[in-house]
C-alpha cells in the first residue's frame, strides 16, 4: 500500500493512498463472503447462495462496502504512521477503482493543532483588589430589597408632574391614518386603554410624557411625537405622530421603610443581621468580579504567548454557537429581526473573533492540564453535581442519573478541569 500525507494549510491535511490490485481482490473476497452469509436468493437457503451469484446480485452494495473498508483501512494506517489526532470525520475527495483493479483515494482530514506550550507559571497580569464595601453600598442594596414591595395609591386631583405614575387612554394617528392600520405590529405604540406611564422625560415615546405635565385627571390633550429615524417600526421612522391622550388617574409610588418590622416580615431576621448578610454578599460579589477579570487576564496572557492554527470544523461550530447565542440574547432584549439583519456582518465578525479565541484556549488549557498533571477527582465531580442539584432544587441522586442518561457528565468534567486549570494559572501568576 502506498500512502502519503500532504499539508493543506493550517490544521488540514490531505491523505493520498493506493492499494494494489491483489489487496483489493482479497478485501473484495472478504466483503463478498460477509454478504453471502445473509444473502437471500431464490432457490437457496440463507447463506448458501453461490458466491458468484451473490457478487452479481449485490454488486453495487459490495462495491460501496469495499470502498468504505479500504478508506477506513487507509485512514487508520496514516493515523498510526503519522501519529495524527483527528478532530473530525474525514472528507472523501476521491475514491476510485482503476481498470487495473487498483484502488486510489484522497481524503481531507483536520487534525488537532501542533504548538509549543508556553510556561504555565509566571504569567503576568494586572494587580487588582476588590473595591471595599461602604455603608452607603449596604444602604443602597437595602433600598433595592424594598423596591419590589412598593405599592401605589391614587392621588387627589391635581396637575400631573414629573415622577407621577399616570393611567391614560390614547390613540395615535400619522399622516391622517391610524397608527394601528399604518403599522399593525406597533401594539401599544398605536393605542392603549388604561396604560400606566411613569412621567419621566425618557419614558415611553420621545416627548410623550413631558407633554402630559400639568394635565388634570379627566382632561384630554393632543400630543405630538417625532419618531426617530431608527424607530423599530419602519412605517413610522422619521414621521410625526399625533395622539389624543386622556388622563384617567394619577398615582404615587410608595416604597416601604426598611425597619425591624420589615425585616421580620420579609426575611425573618433583624435589621442588623440583614445588613450583615448584604455586606457579605457584596464582598463575595466583588471578589468574584475581580476573579473573573483576573481569569480573563491570565487566559489572555496565555493566548498571547503562543501561535496556533485553528481547525476549521471546530472554528465553524463555535462560530455558529456564538452567533445563535448573540441572536437569542438580542431577541430576548426585544431587538427586532430586521435590526439584527442590518448588523449581521458585525455580529458574524464579533462571533468569529471570539470563536477563534475560545477554540485556541480550549486546546491550550487542555495541554496545560496534561503537562501539569491536573485531573478532576471523583470527589470533585460529586461535589459539583450536588451543588448543581441543590441550586436547581432537585434530588441529588435523580439529578446525577439525569446527567448520566443525557451524556452530560463528560462535558461537566471538562468544565471542572478547565476551571481547575485557570485556578492553577492564577495561583502561579505574577501580579504587578
Amino acid at each position: 500500500m502506498k500512502i502519503s500525507l500532504e499539508n493543506a494549510g493550517g490544521c488540514r491535511r490531505r491523505v493520498k493512498g493506493e492499494f494494489p490490485a491483489d489487496h483489493v481482490r482479497q478485501k473484495e473476497e472478504q466483503v463478498t463472503l460477509s454478504f453471502q452469509k445473509s444473502a437471500r436468493l431464490p432457490g437457496f437457503r440463507p447463506g448458501r447462495a453461490p458466491l458468484e451469484m451473490v457478487r452479481k446480485r449485490y454488486a453495487p452494495d459490495i462495491e460501496a462496502e469495499l470502498r468504505h473498508v479500504l478508506l477506513r483501512e487507509g485512514l487508520r494506517a496514516v493515523v498510526e504512521k503519522e501519529k495524527l489526532s483527528l478532530i473530525d470525520d474525514p472528507a472523501v475527495e476521491e475514491a476510485n477503482f482503476g481498470k487495473d483493479q487498483k484502488f486510489q483515494f484522497i481524503l481531507r482530514v483536520d487534525i488537532a493543532p501542533e504548538f509549543k506550550i508556553p510556561a504555565a507559571k509566571g504569567l503576568k497580569i494586572p494587580k487588582k483588589s476588590p473595591e471595599p464595601v461602604a455603608d452607603q453600598d449596604v444602604e443602597a442594596s437595602l433600598k433595592q430589597l424594598a423596591e419590589p414591595m412598593a405599592h401605589f395609591h391614587t392621588l387627589e386631583a391635581r396637575p400631573a408632574q414629573e415622577g407621577d405614575f399616570a393611567v391614560v387612554d390614547f390613540e395615535g394617528t400619522c399622516g391622517g391614518k391610524k397608527i394601528s392600520e399604518l403599522a399593525p405590529q406597533a401594539g401599544q405604540v398605536a393605542a392603549a386603554k388604561k396604560r400606566w406611564l411613569w412621567l419621566k422625560p425618557d419614558s415611553f415615546l420621545p416627548g410623550f410624557c413631558p407633554a402630559l405635565y400639568g394635565l388634570q385627571p379627566g382632561e384630554t390633550k393632543e400630543v405630538q411625537v417625532k419618531f426617530p429615524a431608527n424607530f423599530p417600526q419602519a412605517p413610522l421612522r422619521g414621521q410625526t405622530g399625533r395622539y389624543q391622550v386622556t388622563l384617567l388617574e394619577l398615582k404615587e409610588r410608595h416604597v416601604p421603610d426598611i425597619d425591624e418590622a420589615f425585616c421580620q416580615e420579609h426575611y425573618q431576621t433583624t435589621l442588623e443581621d440583614l445588613k450583615k448578610r448584604i455586606r457579605e454578599d457584596l464582598v463575595a460579589s466583588r471578589e468574584a468580579a475581580v476573579r473573573s477579570e483576573d481569569s480573563k487576564a491570565v487566559t489572555g496572557a496565555l493566548l498571547s504567548a503562543v501561535k496556533m492554527d485553528v481547525p476549521e470544523p471546530m472554528l465553524e461550530e463555535e462560530r455558529r454557537r456564538l452567533v445563535a447565542r448573540l441572536v437569542e440574547e438580542n431577541q430576548r432584549r426585544g431587538v427586532p429581526q430586521e435590526e439584527l439583519l442590518k448588523h449581521k456582518d458585525e455580529i458574524l465578525a464579533a462571533a468569529g473573533r471570539s470563536a477563534e479565541e475560545n477554540v485556541k484556549l480550549s486546546f491550550l488549557l487542555r495541554k496545560v492540564a496534561e503537562t501539569e498533571g491536573l485531573k478532576v477527582e471523583e470527589t470533585e465531580m460529586l461535589h459539583e453535581v450536588a451543588h448543581l442539584a441543590s441550586h436547581s432544587g432537585q434530588d441529588v441522586r435523580l439529578f446525577a442519573k439525569r446527567l448520566q442518561k443525557s451524556g452530560a457528565l463528560p462535558s461537566l468534567a471538562d468544565t471542572l478541569l478547565r476551571r481547575k486549570t485557570v485556578d492553577f494559572l492564577l495561583q502561579h501568576a505574577v501580579r504587578s
